[in-house]
Formats: structure tokens, sequence, C-alpha cells
């Protein structure tokens, strides 16, 4: 009998404790159900600009420091038309000219870089949400390749200038004539020619943007491959859910 008691007072306290807990299971049932629905358009569209976001933040305060371009993977090298005279002149002795005149290309590159950020904001203010889901749904690259097609030509056409100005403050100019002064001084009997004409502030501008355009593409690649990446709870949900749905490759 007293058996037959404490089952029965066992099964009465098992189902007053599943009762207790009945609203944490439902809550739990719930946050499941949303994890499996896709993003609203709003959630997507925020997360989508707070990655791209992420990723411009990243790659100016990356490229636009000191040693941002001259001391990293994406420094820029000299420009084919001078590389002739830039190998005379080391044969003559003359590497000091040669590294002053690269290393200032790179510093110009490192002052223009951080007047991209305006245009990119525009770019991302004026994004529809084909956009969004082109990118979502898009390749590793996709935001970048976004950014490339609405706002390449803008980036140039505004970084031009800014890249004229710092190559005049940094001296790029002079010390490539400097080079080539020395070069035809030192190397005139050896027959040795004018240094070519090459437009330098076209040069610094498009390797600078091919840069920035290369630094988002890492950073998206990241934000996409890696949760650890997502930094905010919304980057996580919408690409946690797309990163799920993507079909395998």
């Amino acid at each position: 009998m007293k058996t037959i008691t404490i089952v029965l007072l066992s099964g009465s306290l098992l189902l007053t404790g599943c009762k207790s807990l009945e609203p944490f299971v439902q809550i739990a049932a719930q946050q499941m159900s949303q994890q499996n629905l896709a993003p609203s358009q709003a959630d997507s569209s925020s997360a989508i600009k707070q990655a791209l976001g992420k990723g411009v933040s990243t790659a100016i305060a990356s490229l636009g420091r000191d040693g941002g371009f001259s001391l990293s993977a994406f420094k820029i090298p000299l420009p084919e038309q001078v590389q002739s005279t830039a190998d005379t002149a080391r044969k003559l002795g003359l590497n000091k000219y040669v590294d002053e005149f690269e290393l200032s290309m790179n510093q110009a590159a490192e002052k223009a870089v951080p007047v991209a950020a305006d245009v990119f904001k525009g770019a991302i203010a004026q994004m529809s949400m084909q956009d969004v889901v082109g990118i979502l749904t898009g390749g590793d690259n996709a935001a970048t390749d976004y950014f490339k097609r609405t706002s390449g030509a803008v980036l140039e056409s505004k970084f031009k200038p800014i890249v004229t100005d710092a190559t005049a403050k940094v001296g790029v100019t002079s010390y490539y004539k400097q080079l080539g002064d020395k070069v035809q001084k030192y190397g005139q009997f050896l027959g040795v020619s004018a240094p070519a004409a090459v437009d330098l502030d076209g040069y610094i501008t498009q390797r600078s943007t091919d840069a920035l355009f290369s630094k988002i593409g890492d950073e998206e690649k990241l934000i996409r491959a890696n949760p650890v990446q997502r930094t905010t709870e919304l980057l996580q949900k919408v690409f946690g859910y797309y990163s799920k749905a993507k079909p395998a490759a």
C-alpha cells in the first residue's frame, strides 16, 4: 500500500513539474520556430547595411593609416613604365631615390583613402531590396561586386583629386623627377633614355581603389564564412539563416 501511495505521489509531482515547465517549453519551441523562419525584409536590409558598413570601416582603417599600403600586402609597386628607369638607378647605386619615390606613392594613397567613406555610405544608403536579396543569396563577393557596380566610377572621380592633392603634398612628382634627373646625370654615358611620362595620379588612384575593393571583399568573406565575425545579433540571425539556406556548391 505504501508503495502504491509513493508511486501516485511521485506521478502527481511529475505532472505538476511538467505543468510548471510549460511556459519555458513554449518559449523554446517558439524560438526554434523563429530560427527556421526567413528574416524579414527589414532585418535583411539592416543586416546587409551593417555588414557593408563594417567591411568599409575595417578596410579604410586598415589602408588609410601610416604603413597601410607601404607595409602591407597592398603595397603599390612602381609603374611598369618606370621599372627600367628604377633598375638602371639601382645599378648606379641610386637605391635611395627609387625607394623614396615608391614610398611617396604609397603615402599618397594612405592619405587619400579616408575620402572613400562618404562614397560607400552613399552606395549603402541607396540600396534596393533587390540589391539586398542579390547580395544575401549571391557569391562570397556579391557585396563587393555591388560596390564596384554602383560606386566604382564615382569613387575614382572623387578619389583622383584627393590623390592629386596628396601626391603634391607628399612630393610624388618631385621624387620621380629627382629620380629621373639622377639617372640621366649618372647614366648619360650608358645611353640611358629619359624616364617615361606617367600619369602617376591616375596610377595611384587605380591601385588604391583596387586595394579598397579587395580589402572589403576579404571582410565580406569573413562575415559569410565565420560566425565569430558576425558581431551583432542581427548579423548572426540573417547571415546564419542564409548560410544554412544556401545550397552546397
